[in-house]
């Protein structure tokens, strides 16, 4: 990745290449589970495949800042969903071997609105009537959860990791996503849109099925003194990072090597490494200390050491989490 982002200095260009090639935060089963969903479109699915022509491309998305500054909105400058399903729609709609059929697709039965579909898109490649193109239907999210020791399930429970507003889990998440989200794309109105964006097949027999993607990078924070087990879907592929508390931080900031910098991301940009000011860990202490006197919300941070790693950090208050949200199965049995 380090070589893609060399040169580019539009922050939304450079989120783009970090996005082409983070990983997912984890696979979903299908329900029942015979199989997963598949996840990110791929670099040769995109026609991004080949290392050159894929900077290139990058390159030549920089020109285009009014154009996507005036698509993104002021909706999403402040909120990283809305952002992150702006980039994935500007990818699709411009890489060489894919377009985009639709997005934010609201689908209504009446006067009723059933759900939505985030994304819609096929190849750009040539099709007949007896090979007509493959439709995908790709959900989106982009989570950031930080891992607990104890908590509902085994240490490698999904419940386990949860959302900074301890609102959400990678195991609601998850479930969403089955039971609700992607079975969408096979509801009478997903079908009945899909049928008037894809031309008619010759046959029945040749109608190609539905292919449905989970669209969901992020990063897995452990706690800064101990290393958990990954959440059951989860590899090692995934972006991790680490979690403290206020009043820990001075233990972390001493163990760290001395000429070690930090800087404090700003949303959007909390996907690939911008041009943030660099701070001393003594300078982020006092930052992080003037911050926790006057508001609770939690500082999302890179650290980055003396030999060019880095790592990212969330900082939350001291009494973080207030509340562990229930996995589905706890909720499924209060009702």
């Amino acid at each position: 990745m380090r070589e893609d982002l060399a040169g580019l200095h539009r922050p939304w260009v450079r989120d783009i290449a970090w996005l082409l090639h983070a990983a997912d935060m984890t696979s979903v089963d299908r329900s029942p589970p015979a199989e997963r969903y598949a996840g990110k479109p791929t670099l040769e699915t995109l026609g991004l495949g080949d290392d050159g022509r894929r900077r290139a491309w990058l390159a030549a998305q920089e020109p285009m800042e009014a154009t996507f500054q005036a698509r993104l909105g002021q909706r999403g400058r402040a909120r990283l969903g809305f952002y992150h399903e702006a980039l994935w729609q500007w990818i699709l709609s411009h890489a060489p071997r894919t377009r985009l059929l639709g997005h934010n697709v609201a689908l209504r039965e009446g006067s009723q609105t059933r759900g939505e579909l985030d994304l819609l898109f096929a190849h750009r490649l040539p099709h007949t009537v007896a090979l007509p193109p493959v439709p995908h239907h790709a959900e989106l999210a982009i989570k950031f959860f930080l891992g607990l020791a104890t908590g509902p399930g085994d240490s490698r429970a999904k419940g386990r990791w949860i959302g900074i507003g301890s609102f959400d889990s990678l195991a609601i998440k998850t479930h969403r996503l089955r039971q609700h989200q992607l079975p969408m794309g096979h509801s009478t109105p997903a079908r009945a849109h899909l049928a008037a964006l894809m031309p008619a097949p010759a046959s029945k027999a040749s109608t190609p099925p539905l292919q449905q993607h989970v669209i969901m990078p992020g990063c897995l924070y452990h706690p800064w003194n101990q290393r958990l087990a990954l959440p059951n879907g989860s590899d090692e592929s995934v972006l991790q990072g680490l979690w403290c508390r206020h009043a820990e931080w001075p233990r972390l900031a001493a163990a760290l090597p001395t000429g070690t910098r930090a800087a404090i991301l700003q949303k959007p940009h909390w996907l690939a490494t911008q041009f943030e000011p660099q701070l001393t860990l003594d300078t982020l202490g006092e930052a992080l200390a003037a911050h926790f006197a006057r508001q609770l919300a939690p500082v999302h941070c890179r650290l980055t050491l003396p030999d060019e790693r880095s790592a990212r950090l969330f900082v939350v208050k001291n009494a973080w989490p207030p509340m562990i949200p229930l996995t589905p199965d706890h909720l499924e049995a209060k009702r």
